[in-house]
């Protein structure tokens, strides 16, 4: 929620919120496992919280966490036009990612064309927000960022009967926090 202030409270940085009804919501991370390899994830979700499209991928051993998370953003950017949505909220819990996007830091040269791309993907929408969360509110795109591990090549779902990965997509739909289970 924007407050009066034109600020996000500090309950939307924590916990999955739903984008207002005309928006789709893009979720993007990375994952650096101790071997050495990367790989990113991304989700998309419509204002009901219902999964539009999933995306995640493997990437070299030489690949740092800074480039995973700038590939999960740029191929949720890309899955989200595959798709035909004109506009986007987006999130990530990697702050020199949507701080590189949002032009308000200087991009790191390691992920330079990766983000000036996405920035020219992301000039196609009719409109698009980017947003910093907390790890709590980006949990189905850390799952599936982990899930990129054991795809070949980037791989995209519409649905993933895991249950592990529903009962994520659940809690966040109802806005449950992460750590909060029921009785």
């Amino acid at each position: 929620m924007i407050t009066s202030t034109g600020k996000r409270s500090a309950r939307d940085q924590v916990v999955w919120t739903p984008p207002p009804t005309d928006y789709s919501k893009l979720n993007f991370d990375g994952s650096k496992l101790a071997s050495g390899q990367a790989a990113f994830g991304f989700v998309i979700r419509d204002s009901e919280g219902l999964i539009q499209l999933c995306g995640a991928g493997s990437l070299d051993v030489d690949a740092s966490i800074l480039e995973a998370e700038a590939m999960g953003l740029r191929e949720g950017i890309r899955g989200a036009r595959s798709l035909g949505i004109t506009k986007i909220m987006v999130e990530g819990d990697n702050l020199a990612v949507v701080n590189a996007i949002k032009q308000v830091w200087k991009i790191p040269w390691t992920i330079h064309s990766i983000i000036v791309d996405t920035a020219k993907d992301l000039a196609q929408f009719e409109d698009f927000q980017v947003s910093h969360v907390f790890r709590e509110a980006n949990a189905a795109a850390d799952w599936m960022a982990h899930r990129g591990h054991s795809t070949v090549s980037t791989t995209y779902w519409f649905d993933v009967s895991v249950l592990s990965f529903s009962i994520i997509i659940r809690k966040d739909a109802l806005g449950w926090p992460k750590s909060w289970d029921p009785p």
